[in-house]
Formats: structure tokens, C-alpha cells, sequence
């Protein structure tokens, strides 16, 4: 587990002087604080759409909210000290089930009665669209009666936008702390129905507090992160399957994933092609595959 000495300690006073900061600066509208609860653990569950959205929310929060974040970051001297004084909780990527080392983490922030940040998205939006949300956000609630706040966030992609290293000085912003979604309300079902329905729940929510179009895909065809960000309990496998027709080949491949993994979801369909062998036609499909992470397998 990383190490979180000194993680978080500048955050109070950062938002003393960061919040009014925010406030002159920007046309800034940040309404909903009330549904975030006063002490206990919760799960902060913002769209994504800019490199600016962490620093919004944790500004933005009456309470501390730790992200968890690539241990890169402490390579830097530029970030090395700042980025977990802040409120940056450090993870190794490269370690030996990183994924589930970042789960664990988070799992455990949550039992000290921390906020904790994830974006249920995996990653930035890079098209304007909400995506489908990973069920990484659910799994972890589930697992430790965290209630989630969904958070809408509005113009941050043009306060900076992706590839803009600085944010622009002015702009209007708008975030929206929506009601709890209690996990104690997902009770019915498998465990694969309740995170698949929490999730849902949660993208609907956010979908009420931002005028983004929804899209049936998810954000990026790498494992999600969960720092909002970092790593999940996801990743993605591709399956190449041949039939008498595309169609036949892609349920080949849909099977063969599903016969081998509980929580397989199809991500989007990848190459396809036919190839023809005297009289005969044969169709191949490739499928890029989100499943739950395993560790070495």
C-alpha cells in the first residue's frame, strides 16, 4: 500500500485561499455542498472533462477529498511534495496487482472516514460526451457502505482544455453536489447486478447536472482508473472469434469471453474482416472486452 505520511495536510488551508480565489476568478457556481455528510466516508463521483476538475473539487468540498494518483507524480521535484499535500494519495502502477493495490487503498481511506474522489468515467472526456461508468465506484461502496455524491461539473473543458497546460483566468464554472446514493438501497440481486445498477444510478444522477450528450461507450479502451485516474478493478482482454457471418463471429467471441470471465462487458467491437478460402467465406470479429481484474492472469 503507498505510503500516505504528510498526505493531505495542506488541503484545509488551501482552500481558505483557494475558494475566494475561485470565486474572483471565475463566474463560479458551486451548489449541493449540504449532501456531502459532515464526518464519515464518502465516495466524491464528478464527470470528467479537464486536469482542472481535481483541483475544483477539492476546493470546492467543505471537507478534504483524496484522490488517488500515479506515484509518478513523486519522480518530479515540481510535484513531488505539493501533489500529496494537497490531497494526492500516491500508487506504484507498475507493482505487482497495482489495480487491486489501488482498490485496497481507496477501500482503506474510506474505513478512516476520508473523502475519497474517484471519476466513475476512468478518464477525461475527450469527445464532450458523459461515457458509460465503470463499476469499480459501486464495487467500492458496496464493499464498504461508503455512500456515493455524484458531482456535475460544467465549463471546465474550456477553463483548460486538454492540452492546455495552465488554466485560463477566467471563464464560468459550475458544480453540482447531487443527493447520496446509499449503498444499503442495492440489496436485491448478484453482486454483478447491484455495482451494475449503483453505476447506472450514479451516471443518471450526474446526467441531471451537466448538459452532456450521454454516450453508450466507455471514455478509453485501457483499464479505467480509479484515482480519477489511477488504476480499477477493470481491464480490458480482446477476443478474436471466426463464423459464417460477422455477426456469428462476434457472438463467438461475446461466448467464449463470458464462458470465461462472470463480469465480461463487451467495450466496442474492433477489426473485422472476411476471408475467402476456395467456395468458402469465413468472417472474423474482434472484440476489446472489459473485465474484472485478476491479478496475473
Amino acid at each position: 500500500m503507498s505510503d500516505r505520511r504528510g498526505v493531505g495536510w495542506l488541503a484545509k488551508p488551501l482552500r481558505r485561499v483557494g475558494r475566494p480565489l475561485i470565486d474572483r476568478l471565475y463566474e463560479a457556481d458551486i451548489v449541493g455542498s449540504e449532501h456531502i455528510p459532515t464526518d464519515g466516508p464518502a465516495i466524491i463521483s464528478p464527470n470528467h472533462l479537464s486536469f482542472f476538475d481535481t483541483p475544483l473539487v477539492m476546493l470546492s468540498a467543505p471537507r478534504r477529498v483524496l484522490f488517488l494518483g500515479k506515484a509518478e507524480y513523486m519522480d518530479s521535484w515540481k510535484t513531488k511534495y505539493l501533489f500529496p499535500a494537497v490531497g494526492m494519495v500516491p500508487i506504484r502502477r507498475q507493482k505487482a496487482r497495482a489495480s487491486m493495490a489501488a482498490l485496497d487503498t481507496a477501500a482503506s481511506l474510506l474505513d478512516d472516514g476520508e473523502l475519497v474522489g474517484i471519476y466513475p468515467e476512468g478518464t477525461r472526456s475527450r469527445d464532450g460526451f458523459l461515457h458509460k461508468g465503470h463499476t469499480g465506484v459501486a464495487h467500492l461502496a458496496l464493499q464498504t457502505g461508503a455512500p456515493i455524491i455524484p458531482v456535475g461539473i460544467v465549463g471546465t473543458d474550456d477553463v483548460q482544455p486538454i492540452g492546455r497546460n495552465v488554466p485560463r483566468r477566467s471563464g464560468k464554472i459550475t458544480v453540482r453536489f447531487g443527493e447520496p446514493i446509499e449503498p444499503r438501497a442495492y440489496l436485491a440481486g448478484g453482486k454483478r447486478r447491484r455495482r451494475q445498477q449503483m453505476t447506472d444510478d450514479v451516471m443518471a444522477s450526474i446526467a441531471t447536472m451537466t448538459p452532456q450528450d450521454r454516450s453508450d461507450e466507455y471514455a478509453s479502451d485501457e483499464p479505467p482508473l480509479i484515482r480519477g485516474g489511477s488504476e480499477s478493478v477493470y481491464m480490458v482482454r480482446r477476443y478474436r472469434s471466426a463464423g459464417t457471418s460477422f455477426a456469428d463471429s462476434a457472438r463467438q467471441s461475446v461466448d467464449e469471453a463470458c464462458s470465461r470471465y462472470d463480469d465480461a462487458r463487451v467495450g466496442k467491437v474492433g477489426r473485422m474482416r472476411c476471408v475467402v478460402r476456395g467456395e468458402s467465406v469465413e468472417f472474423f470479429t474482434e472484440l476489446a472486452v472489459s473485465t474484472r481484474f485478476q491479478g496475473g492472469t
